[in-house]
């Protein structure tokens, strides 16, 4: 199994060859108010308290959304995360998760369009929308796929991060694996086609993992309310805080990477919930 190299935020800060920093946050799970509560844990205040540690500490060049930004796809969730990030000042992009309604995102004029492809200084990142309208679990439908095919072949010179929700693997939680990417396989085909894919990067599982997928470093990444539990059979949560996951891209096709759990939240997770 392949393990994500660590490095130290003044690595990420002064280290030579990086050329952008990246910060991936995942599975905010808003509700309608400010104060809705989730396992226990006030989501938008959990929000608000990784926010603020990624303004003061990291600073990246850009930020990944990777899903369930909302609870329930309520609306308010959607103004509600679009204020918070625009007082952040932060570049970001997003994408949805199956908790998320995509099509009311794609409406909304709180948020920024969709933008499935970023550029950045001899790299690409690309999103993949792996949510299907009212299921749990995880499906790439064919234009995704010929969408990556494509977009991998127009930057044959540039390296490629991959951000999606679903992971395409299983992560050793039974209750988890069971909502993966369905066809993983029909991914693994195009990635094959490609040499230029440098890492994946997934949401939805709510813990901190490194796997690899046909050849490339694949890593989750957990959620910025409550962790679930690793290596779990079934529902399980974790006594773990708020997290997010720095990247450090550089100018060879190398990413450093790291995650960052809150020292100090205010937010206690409840782990005698049994679902959610």
């Amino acid at each position: 199994m392949f393990r994500g190299t660590r490095v130290a935020v003044e690595g990420l800060a002064t280290e030579s060859g990086i050329v952008a920093r990246v910060v991936q946050i995942s599975d905010c799970h808003l509700g309608p108010r400010a104060d809705y509560r989730l396992a226990g844990v006030r989501t938008y205040s959990s929000f608000q308290e990784v926010l603020a540690s990624i303004v003061e500490d990291t600073r990246p060049d850009l930020v990944m959304v990777s899903g369930d930004i909302a609870a329930h796809g309520y609306p308010e969730a959607y103004r509600y995360f679009s204020a918070c990030m625009e007082a952040s000042r932060l570049d970001y992009r997003w994408l949805a998760g199956n908790h998320d309604d995509f099509p009311l995102m794609l409406q909304c004029d709180a948020l920024p369009p969709y933008e499935p492809e970023t550029t950045l200084p001899g790299w690409k990142v690309l999103s993949l929308n792996t949510a299907q309208p009212g299921q749990v679990g995880g499906h790439l439908p064919d234009q995704e796929l010929a969408f990556l095919d494509r977009a991998l072949s127009v930057a044959r010179d540039q390296h490629i991060a991959i951000f999606m929700h679903h992971p395409p693997l299983a992560v050793g939680c039974r209750w988890l694996d069971g909502q993966r990417v369905a066809n993983g396989a029909a991914l693994a085909e195009v990635l094959h086609g490609h040499d230029n894919v440098r890492g994946i990067f997934t949401g939805h599982v709510h813990q901190e993992g490194s796997f690899e997928f046909e050849g490339i470093p694949l890593y989750t990444t957990p959620s910025t309310c409550f962790q679930f539990a690793a290596n779990s059979e079934d529902f399980a949560l974790a006594n773990l805080p708020p997290g997010f996951r720095r990247l450090a891209l550089y100018d060879d096709g190398r990413i450093a990477t790291d995650v960052e759990f809150l020292a100090n939240s205010g937010e206690k997770v409840d782990t005698s919930v049994h679902g959610y």
